[in-house]
């Protein structure tokens, strides 16, 4: 493979360091190499011809080195590391534990812990979910406090709404300090219906109480200290192929997807600001790069099924051998083009491109079966829903960039020849640090805020301003950083630079549908907080969690400015 540079910013760096996915000494561009190298060896267990494996190898080294894409930062920092020689490659597990043998327990939770994951655990099963929640957020911080992690220990842990302790679970964020845990409700449709309607609800114990009273409980914790989120695991597992084999029991941290007690997950992001040309996005591009990081995520999978500390994990990934490719640079695109982010014509891009990396994804991911075998799910006819229309079902409406049609014959294809080597392919994390290395916006979040800073001002904004406002955008950008918005300017297209707390709840939430509501492209759950501004009510988060349902979403989190001190980032 020819000689090629991998530069990243100086706050990159800072990140690589900190985060310590450099390994000690290393430089980005040795763990470039080593990343680079790692996923690609892999490729002669296939029995790959030595000339595809190097020439898919220099393609996908040429696109992480421009800032296209980029593998998860647990890909990234355990890769070909001598130090991290038995650790997997994914970026999220469930850990398949009892918690009520805790001795048991503690020695695979660490084991999953030092594989830098973040871990989801369901507290439902048990009687004391709080007391084991506080238990496994002082685990965390002990290990924590020991140094040998490379990554922050974060954890979720859900609790279904009928739990007989659900009151206790609520407010647990507002009564202690657990910053290891991100916590969620699991509502189902039941409550929720009950909720809106004013009716009563049951839980498990048979003390029936007001839903709509549990509801708003569940919005003032959320209102006073950012949790608990809400997500729905029965529409989660409704869009689950696999449901009758491997049900959802819980999600990752930041809830974008479902996954089974046991499951794993590797994760890409595509910085799709990399794609963007005048006239229109780069779909020829697009489309050479989604299967270049859906083989490479393909290549992580087999690396990571030797190495879980469960043989459970190893099993799932090779049954399933699930990925997640996710988008980045949403905001930063919209700037290019000149598109508000809570307008129709953004709605409609985001939804193309993901639409597109989606279909291109699962494409690529035949292709894959037709050399290297399917994944093992697809031996399972009778319990598969792929053999019964599951992608034209789920995306028979299509979008600007693929058609019904287009869906149609996929799907006859893979159920006429059962190859499909990666049973889901698309989710949307919050891709935070990946962003930072991508030097692009994360996620498909609106711009954060305005810093006080104009060192800290991103490029496409300044790039927007000086297009807008000419001789005048010095000035415009001062007063911006003074004020902390745009839009006590007369720059033309202000509407453009909208930050979080700016767009309307409602805004954020027709985002989210788009991707993953009734109707939406992805296979799996967004990320996403629905920003409100301090002086925001109660109510107003009571509204986003019934608005979020209606909209037919699957999770949903809330954050007012300012009620966690410390946050990172003033709005």
């Amino acid at each position: 493979m020819k000689s090629i540079e991998y530069q990243v910013t100086e706050y990159a760096h800072q990140v690589l360091v900190k985060a310590k996915i450099l390994a000690p000494g290393e430089t980005p561009q040795q763990m470039f190499e080593r990343v680079v190298n790692t996923l690609f060896e892999v490729e002669k267990e296939f029995n790959t011809p030595l000339e595809e494996t190097l020439r898919e190898k220099e393609h996908f080294a040429e696109f992480i080195a421009g800032k296209a894409f980029t593998p998860g930062t647990p890909t990234l920092n355990n890769a070909g590391r001598a130090d991290h020689a038995d650790s997997a490659l994914s970026s999220c597990a469930i850990i398949p534990v009892d918690l009520r043998k805790k001795d048991e327990a503690v020695e695979k939770i660490r084991a999953y812990y030092r594989q830098n994951m973040g871990s989801g655990f369901d507290f439902t099963p048990y009687e004391d979910p709080v007391g084991l929640l506080v238990w496994l957020n002082e685990l965390s911080a002990q290990e924590t406090a020991t140094g040998k992690y490379d990554r922050y220990i974060g954890n979720m842990g859900n609790l279904h709404v009928s739990h007989p302790k659900i009151r206790e679970f609520i407010r647990l964020k507002r009564e202690r300090c657990l910053p290891h845990f991100n916590l969620s409700v699991d509502v189902d449709e039941d409550f929720m219906e009950a909720a809106i309607n004013g009716r009563q609800y049951a839980l498990k114990d048979g003390t029936v109480l007001e839903a709509t009273h549990l509801l708003r409980e569940i919005a003032q914790n959320a209102w006073s200290s950012g949790d608990p989120s809400i997500i729905n695991l029965e529409r989660m597992n409704r869009d689950n192929p696999l449901i009758n084999l491997l049900p959802y029991t819980t999600t990752p941290p930041c809830s974008e997807m479902g996954m089974a007690t046991g499951e794993t997950c590797q994760f890409g992001y595509i910085n799709i600001a990399y794609f963007i040309k005048p006239g229109g996005m780069n779909y020829p591009l697009l489309e050479a790069a989604t299967r270049s990081i859906t083989r490479a995520l393909d290549n992580a999978v087999e690396i990571s099924a030797k190495h879980y500390p469960d043989q459970l994990s190893s099993r799932i990934a090779r049954f399933k051998r699930k990925i997640g490719i996710g988008l980045s640079g949403i905001a930063d695109t919209f700037l290019y083009y000149d598109i508000p982010y809570d307008s129709d014509q953004a709605r409609q891009l985001v939804k193309d491109v993901a639409s597109f990396v989606n279909y291109t994804s699962k494409v690529a991911s035949v292709e894959l079966a037709e050399r290297r075998g399917s994944c093992e799910a697809m031996n399972n006819h009778k319990e598969n829903r792929y053999y019964r229309r599951y992608l034209e079902n789920r995306y028979g409406n299509g979008s600007g960039t693929v058609s019904a049609q287009n869906w149609e014959r996929l799907g006859e294809h893979i159920r006429k020849t059962g190859q499909l080597r990666n049973i889901l392919t698309t989710t949307q994390p919050p891709a935070a640090r990946v962003s930072i290395l991508m030097n692009c916006s994360p996620g498909i979040e609106p711009i954060f805020g305005i810093p006080a800073s104009e060192n800290e001002l991103r490029p496409s904004i300044r790039v927007f301003v000086k297009k807008h406002a000419g001789d005048q955008a010095d000035q415009i950008i001062r007063q911006a950083l003074i004020d902390g918005t745009f839009q006590h300017t007369d720059l033309s297209g202000k509407e453009c630079l909208k930050t979080a707390k700016e767009i309307s709840p409602l805004d954020h939430l027709q985002m989210v549908t788009v991707l993953a509501g009734k109707d939406g492209v992805i296979d799996e759950a967004v990320s996403k907080t629905v920003n409100l501004p301090n002086q925001a009510k109660v109510e107003d988060v009571l509204n986003v969690f019934i608005l979020a349902h209606k909209l037919g979403l699957k999770n949903i989190a809330v954050y007012r400015d300012g009620s966690i001190e410390n946050q990172p980032f003033k709005l």
